[in-house]
């Protein structure tokens, strides 16, 4: 767009003659105030309209074009496969290509990075889980918040973390575990996916709450955790019910509570820990779509209400995503932006409870 100033014959602070008479002046002077005012109104409405063109195109006509999916894990981990899921409903949905982008490294740090630097269109959104948001709160180098690093949209999913014992303590109760370890601190060893990960936060809170402490034994991610408590190397343990699910209906472990504020639908008859009295040691795993900072608030409900909306009107959604072992949320914006406020003060608050520091 090309915009033509023109040049008034008047210019403020110049000495112009045009006539001899004081009455030509002033009106000579008024003429060129008014025109010098209209050529202020062009240019301000030009400057807010060439705003409106950096906004992007209006809320009502995204998306139109490709939307980059950001996955802060490697191909073919855990938060990639429920991710898939996910970008496959958001395809179906908006009707238009939803692309996965892994970004792997730095304990997802490098994903989170990339939406950090992305514009705030809509065109750029990544699929995180807790694992990035602990990680990210432990290292205090994101605070998960719309005004300053990214923008939560909405929460997706989640599943529980499940409280296990192998079959060879012989408890069969929360209770019992309670009791047993009050009386003998720190007797009892529980192993975690790794030191300052979902699962040794997610135990720590619940010993602290309980009053009660057990050893930690760390181990190099969650498979051999749950190996070495199946194989009584440890007593206890943390996992999520995809992975053991098996293992509980053979017997080999025992469920003994379970974290979220509800009963989990496949383990209907394991109590929860806010039933236990421990509300504030509820941490579940879950999964979350997030934007850069700075998105346009209806926007932000748009993609929200959409994928929400999509759940909702197609039972096949539905399922797809209890298949994967994760239960359907789609909660709203500001819901998921109150958890996440909560919950990042649970974990800080426990890390520094159990004196954590971050390896370097």
């Amino acid at each position: 767009m090309i915009f033509i100033l023109i040049k008034p014959r008047y210019i403020e602070g110049e000495l112009i003659r045009i006539d001899s008479s004081t009455q030509s002046q002033k009106r000579h002077h008024m003429q060129d105030s008014k025109l010098k005012q209209m050529i202020q109104s062009a240019v301000l409405a030009m400057l807010c309209f060439s705003g409106l063109i950096a906004q992007g195109q209006p809320v009502s006509d995204w998306p139109k074009k490709p939307v980059r999916w950001i996955i802060p894990t490697s191909p073919g981990a855990g938060t990639d496969t429920s991710a898939r899921i996910f970008a496959q409903i958001a395809n179906e949905t908006w009707k238009q290509a939803v692309i996965p982008d892994n970004k792997p490294g730095a304990s997802g740090m490098l994903g989170l990075d990339a939406l950090n630097a992305a514009t705030p269109d809509g065109y750029t959104l990544s699929f995180m889980s807790v694992s990035q948001f602990i990680d990210a709160t432990l290292l205090q180098k994101y605070q998960f918040d719309q005004t300053k690093d990214f923008t939560p949209i909405t929460l997706l999913a989640s599943t529980p973390l499940v409280l296990l014992t192998n079959s060879q303590t012989g408890i069969r109760s929360a209770t019992q575990l309670i009791a047993y370890a009050k009386e003998h601190p720190n007797e009892m060893n529980y192993g975690s996916g790794g030191s300052g990960g979902l699962t040794h936060i997610a135990m720590e809170m619940f010993a602290n709450k309980a009053g009660v402490k057990f050893t930690h034994i760390p181990y190099k991610g969650s498979g051999p955790a749950v190996i070495d408590l199946l194989a009584g190397r440890v007593q206890l343990g943390y996992s999520t019910p995809p992975a053991v699910i098996q293992h509980i209906k053979s017997g080999r472990l025992i469920p003994l509570a379970v974290t979220t504020p509800q009963h989990f639908s496949q383990l209907p008859d394991v109590p929860t820990v806010a039933e236990l009295g421990f509300s504030a040691a509820s941490i579940t795993t879950w999964y979350g779509l997030f934007g850069p900072s700075k998105m346009n608030p209806a926007l932000v409900e748009k993609i929200s209400q959409s994928l929400a909306n999509e759940s909702r009107r197609n039972p096949t959604t539905k399922d797809r995503i209890i298949t994967g072992g994760i239960d359907p949320v789609f909660g709203t914006p500001a819901e998921f932006a109150a958890s996440l406020k909560k919950e990042r003060e649970q974990i800080l608050s426990t890390a520094k409870l159990i004196g954590f520091e971050k390896d370097k």
